[in-house]
């Protein structure tokens, strides 16, 4: 059943019941109004023919009957006097009384024989009593409850045609959503974004949640691509080279030579594989990230420095330190990585000779900076941050590395700025709150 029909039964519903038990209370209401106003008519006849009675007029039957028809009513009576009848008459005869009442002391009663009100008074020798049929009134309320009913009925049919008229006006752009969503490709904009109600607020929360699933598809499928060409050129290379020595018996030094292309493709592959566990860390983080711990970039920075300094001997590049200490919030691990990626990029994109230098530095507003500055080719012009594309360069590098510093900067908090030194190097520069 849909939500339009499951409120539509519901509001036909509620209201039926609702004007039925009003409809249920109003005639009891009418009936116990009906019946003292009928009460307060036979005791008012039966002390009229009580006093008639007493006065012992020559004209009690006229008078009686009078009293019986005043106001149009229709009622029957008695008058006894002891135990002997000595009147009766009305418009529906004698009535059918217990005749119980003669043998009691009681002054007054009022009582139901079968369809007959029948109010009884003792006063001296004289017992009145006067009847009077409820048919009519119990056939009144009948024809009440008959045309209440279908009232009832008449009017919680319109008020559920009204409800599920408006319930569709107002789902309709609900209904427009369903579809929107269902073509996340589409370009076209989310409905209703400009209600000011409920399905407005559901649109601009529909269309902020499928402008950042946009973004974070564009972020995977780049990625992706980019992973994808990483790991397919040194698998290629590695895969070849050994073919290639496999081929035929080669002597000792070419065999070596073979071991060690194939030692430095194997290190270019665990630097990838890291990397990319790296990203799926960050994108596993918890939140809140209140637990995290405060550390000192410096520190940070300086063992990344020791760990690539065999790097930069090797590749003859000087490697320089400077800074203070500068406290920051966040994770050890995917800190460290960010200063070893910008590090150990900059020493690879270096010529010999060339020198990097990393300064750390606390911000006066809190946080702390790092930058990373080489005298290498430089980024290329136009290369936006986080680019996985480094430059044309002698030089293998791995894009991936600065994805994992966008990515672990931005989980952070913090900004990354990718610009070119003075000297025409490269320049990058990370802050951190």
């Amino acid at each position: 059943m849909t939500l339009r029909a499951r409120l539509t039964l519901l509001t036909v519903t509620v209201v039926l019941l609702s004007l039925m038990s009003f409809a249920e209370l109003a005639g009891w209401l009418l009936w116990k109004a009906e019946l003292g106003s009928l009460t307060r008519q036979l005791n008012a006849q039966s002390q009229a023919l009580l006093a008639v009675a007493q006065s012992r007029s020559p004209t009690l039957d006229a008078t009686a009957a009078d009293i019986l028809e005043e106001k149009g009513t229709a009622a029957s009576g008695r008058i006894y006097q002891g135990q002997t009848l000595r009147w009766s008459g009305g418009a529906d005869g004698p009535p059918v009384l217990d005749a119980a009442f003669l043998q009691t002391s009681e002054p007054r009663a009022v009582e139901r024989v079968g369809d007959i009100l029948v109010a009884s008074r003792r006063q001296g020798e004289y017992v009145i009593q006067v009847g009077r049929n409820l048919e009519p009134l119990e056939h009144l309320l009948r024809r009440y409850a008959l045309l209440s009913g279908l009232s009832l009925l008449a009017l919680s049919l319109l008020a559920g045609w009204v409800v599920a008229k408006q319930v569709r006006r107002t789902l309709r752009p609900l209904e427009s959503l369903v579809g929107r969503v269902q073509q996340l490709d589409s370009p076209d904009p989310i409905p209703a974004l400009e209600q000011p109600d409920e399905v407005g607020a559901l649109a601009r929360a529909l269309q902020s949640s499928l402008d950042a699933l946009r973004a974070e598809r564009e972020r995977e499928t780049l990625f992706l691509a980019s992973a994808s060409h990483e790991l397919r050129t040194p698998v290629t290379a590695m895969l070849a080279d050994v073919q290639h020595t496999l081929s035929r018996p080669r002597p000792p030094d070419e065999l070596r030579a073979a071991l060690m292309r194939a030692e430095q493709t194997a290190s270019r592959l665990r630097l990838l594989t890291g990397n990319l566990m790296t990203l799926t860390w960050v994108q596993s983080l918890p939140e809140p990230r209140a637990a995290w711990r405060q550390l000192d970039l410096l520190h940070l920075a300086g063992e990344a420095v020791d760990r690539l300094q065999p790097l930069s001997l090797g590749r003859g590049v000087e490697l320089w330190l400077d800074g203070q200490e500068a406290p920051v919030s966040g994770e050890a691990g995917l800190l460290s990585s960010v200063a070893e990626n910008l590090i150990g990029n900059a020493i690879k994109f270096t010529p010999a000779g060339g020198e990097v230098q990393v300064r750390v530095t606390p911000l006066p507003n809190g946080g702390a900076e790092l930058v990373v500055q080489d005298t290498g080719p430089g980024f290329p012009p136009g290369t936006l941050t986080g680019a996985f594309v480094r430059g044309q360069t002698d030089v293998e590098g791995f894009g991936l590395g600065l994805a994992v510093v966008q990515q672990v900067v931005d989980a952070h908090g913090g900004t990354l700025e990718l610009g070119r030194a003075e000297g025409g190097g490269a320049r990058v520069v990370v802050r951190l709150p």
